[in-house]
Protein backbone atom coordinates (compact mmCIF):
# COMPACT_ATOMS: atom_id res chain seq x y z
CA UNK A 1 0.00 0.00 0.00
CA UNK A 2 1.45 3.76 -0.55
CA UNK A 3 2.59 5.99 1.60
CA UNK A 4 2.91 9.30 1.69
CA UNK A 5 6.08 10.60 3.33
CA UNK A 6 7.07 14.50 2.55
CA UNK A 7 10.41 15.70 2.09
CA UNK A 8 11.61 12.23 1.46
CA UNK A 9 13.34 13.29 -2.03
CA UNK A 10 14.99 16.52 -0.36
CA UNK A 11 16.30 14.31 2.28
CA UNK A 12 17.96 12.68 0.22
CA UNK A 13 19.40 15.30 -1.44
CA UNK A 14 20.68 16.72 2.10
CA UNK A 15 22.07 13.24 2.60
CA UNK A 16 24.48 12.72 -0.23
CA UNK A 17 25.58 16.35 0.00
CA UNK A 18 25.89 16.23 4.01
CA UNK A 19 26.24 12.61 4.95
CA UNK A 20 27.34 10.64 2.37
CA UNK A 21 27.76 7.73 4.38
CA UNK A 22 23.68 8.02 5.86
CA UNK A 23 23.49 8.28 1.72
CA UNK A 24 24.70 4.78 1.48
CA UNK A 25 23.58 3.22 4.35
CA UNK A 26 19.80 4.40 3.04
CA UNK A 27 19.09 2.17 0.20
CA UNK A 28 21.00 -0.76 1.63
CA UNK A 29 18.30 -0.60 4.71
CA UNK A 30 15.54 -0.36 2.27
CA UNK A 31 16.97 -3.06 0.46
CA UNK A 32 17.27 -5.62 3.14
CA UNK A 33 13.45 -4.55 3.83
CA UNK A 34 12.35 -5.35 0.66
CA UNK A 35 14.87 -8.44 -0.20
CA UNK A 36 12.18 -11.10 1.29
CA UNK A 37 8.89 -9.92 -0.55
CA UNK A 38 11.40 -10.31 -4.00
CA UNK A 39 12.46 -13.66 -2.83
CA UNK A 40 8.83 -15.04 -1.64
CA UNK A 41 7.52 -13.12 -5.07
CA UNK A 42 10.72 -15.43 -6.87
CA UNK A 43 8.80 -18.94 -5.59
CA UNK A 44 5.04 -18.13 -6.38
CA UNK A 45 6.47 -17.77 -10.05
CA UNK A 46 5.44 -21.19 -11.88
CA UNK A 47 8.13 -23.53 -13.71
CA UNK A 48 8.51 -23.98 -17.12
CA UNK A 49 6.46 -27.44 -17.04
CA UNK A 50 3.44 -25.59 -15.26
CA UNK A 51 2.52 -22.70 -17.77
CA UNK A 52 0.75 -23.66 -21.06
CA UNK A 53 2.61 -25.26 -23.67
CA UNK A 54 1.76 -22.72 -26.12
CA UNK A 55 3.33 -20.14 -23.86
CA UNK A 56 7.19 -21.75 -24.17
CA UNK A 57 9.69 -20.79 -26.90
CA UNK A 58 9.94 -22.55 -29.52
CA UNK A 59 12.44 -22.78 -32.57
CA UNK A 60 11.57 -20.62 -35.40
CA UNK A 61 8.40 -18.57 -34.36
CA UNK A 62 7.42 -15.20 -35.53
CA UNK A 63 5.10 -15.17 -32.50
CA UNK A 64 5.23 -11.40 -30.97
CA UNK A 65 3.28 -12.64 -27.83
CA UNK A 66 6.18 -12.88 -25.21
CA UNK A 67 7.29 -16.37 -24.16
CA UNK A 68 7.57 -17.33 -20.77
CA UNK A 69 10.84 -18.78 -19.08
CA UNK A 70 10.69 -19.12 -15.76
CA UNK A 71 14.37 -18.52 -15.76
CA UNK A 72 14.35 -15.47 -17.18
CA UNK A 73 10.58 -14.26 -15.38
CA UNK A 74 12.59 -14.98 -11.83
CA UNK A 75 15.36 -12.79 -12.38
CA UNK A 76 13.50 -10.02 -13.89
CA UNK A 77 11.85 -9.56 -10.34
CA UNK A 78 13.55 -6.96 -8.68
CA UNK A 79 13.47 -3.83 -6.76
CA UNK A 80 14.38 -0.16 -7.29
CA UNK A 81 14.88 2.78 -4.15
CA UNK A 82 16.23 5.77 -6.41
CA UNK A 83 13.17 7.83 -6.84
CA UNK A 84 10.72 8.35 -9.64
CA UNK A 85 9.61 11.26 -11.98
CA UNK A 86 6.94 13.12 -10.79
CA UNK A 87 3.47 12.04 -12.16
CA UNK A 88 0.50 14.50 -13.40
CA UNK A 89 -0.38 14.80 -9.35
CA UNK A 90 2.86 15.50 -8.28
CA UNK A 91 3.44 12.00 -6.54
CA UNK A 92 6.96 10.45 -6.55
CA UNK A 93 7.71 6.59 -5.97
CA UNK A 94 10.50 6.55 -3.46
CA UNK A 95 10.74 2.66 -3.47
CA UNK A 96 9.49 0.42 -6.39
CA UNK A 97 9.12 -3.26 -6.64
CA UNK A 98 8.63 -4.57 -10.48
CA UNK A 99 8.84 -7.45 -12.95
CA UNK A 100 11.25 -6.68 -16.02
CA UNK A 101 10.08 -9.69 -17.95
CA UNK A 102 7.29 -9.15 -20.21
CA UNK A 103 6.26 -12.80 -19.34
CA UNK A 104 6.12 -12.50 -15.74
CA UNK A 105 4.33 -9.01 -15.23
CA UNK A 106 1.91 -11.01 -17.92
CA UNK A 107 1.49 -13.78 -15.59
CA UNK A 108 1.67 -11.47 -12.17
CA UNK A 109 -1.75 -9.25 -13.71
CA UNK A 110 -3.30 -12.24 -16.04
CA UNK A 111 -7.35 -12.43 -14.65
CA UNK A 112 -7.25 -9.44 -12.94
CA UNK A 113 -9.83 -7.50 -15.81
CA UNK A 114 -10.55 -10.78 -16.88
CA UNK A 115 -11.07 -13.81 -14.85
CA UNK A 116 -13.17 -15.99 -17.36
CA UNK A 117 -11.02 -15.56 -20.49
CA UNK A 118 -9.86 -18.89 -22.14
CA UNK A 119 -6.35 -18.36 -21.42
CA UNK A 120 -6.58 -17.37 -17.77
CA UNK A 121 -8.94 -20.51 -17.36
CA UNK A 122 -6.62 -22.85 -19.00
CA UNK A 123 -3.48 -21.83 -17.19
CA UNK A 124 -5.67 -22.01 -13.78
CA UNK A 125 -6.17 -26.09 -14.66
CA UNK A 126 -2.80 -25.94 -14.98
CA UNK A 127 -1.25 -24.38 -12.52
CA UNK A 128 -3.67 -22.60 -9.90
CA UNK A 129 -1.82 -19.01 -9.24
CA UNK A 130 -3.95 -17.51 -6.30
CA UNK A 131 -4.71 -13.67 -7.11
CA UNK A 132 -3.70 -11.68 -3.79
CA UNK A 133 -4.49 -7.95 -2.81
CA UNK A 134 -7.27 -5.34 -3.76
CA UNK A 135 -8.01 -3.95 -7.06
CA UNK A 136 -4.88 -2.63 -8.96
CA UNK A 137 -3.04 -3.95 -5.95
CA UNK A 138 -4.11 -7.44 -7.09
CA UNK A 139 -1.84 -10.02 -8.38
CA UNK A 140 0.19 -13.78 -8.17
CA UNK A 141 3.45 -13.30 -7.38
CA UNK A 142 4.65 -9.61 -6.13
CA UNK A 143 1.58 -8.22 -5.11
CA UNK A 144 1.09 -12.03 -3.30
CA UNK A 145 4.31 -11.69 -1.54
CA UNK A 146 4.04 -8.02 -0.40
CA UNK A 147 -0.04 -8.80 1.03
CA UNK A 148 1.92 -12.11 3.09
CA UNK A 149 4.44 -9.59 4.34
CA UNK A 150 2.03 -7.96 6.09
CA UNK A 151 3.33 -4.49 5.98
CA UNK A 152 6.35 -5.36 7.32
CA UNK A 153 8.64 -4.21 4.43
CA UNK A 154 6.43 -0.75 4.36
CA UNK A 155 6.88 -0.14 8.51
CA UNK A 156 10.76 -1.09 7.77
CA UNK A 157 11.27 1.73 4.81
CA UNK A 158 9.52 3.72 6.60
CA UNK A 159 11.65 3.42 9.65
CA UNK A 160 14.73 3.40 7.59
CA UNK A 161 14.22 7.12 6.27
CA UNK A 162 12.88 8.09 9.53
CA UNK A 163 16.37 7.22 11.21
CA UNK A 164 18.02 8.31 8.53
CA UNK A 165 16.73 11.79 8.96
CA UNK A 166 17.04 11.39 12.57
CA UNK A 167 20.72 11.10 12.20
CA UNK A 168 21.16 13.95 9.58
CA UNK A 169 19.49 16.10 11.95
CA UNK A 170 22.07 15.00 15.08
CA UNK A 171 24.80 15.43 12.69
CA UNK A 172 24.04 19.01 12.08
CA UNK A 173 23.38 19.86 15.54
CA UNK A 174 27.02 19.15 16.51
Amino acid sequence: MPASVKGAVALRKSLRAFAPDLAKALPKEIGTALKPITKAARGYLPNDNQVLSGWLPKEKTDARFPTYTARIARAGISFKTTPSKPNRQGFRSLVSLFNKSAAGAIYETMGRKTPSSQFVQNQNTKYAGQMRGRDKMQGRALFKAYDENNGKARVAVLAAIKNAADNLNKRSQV
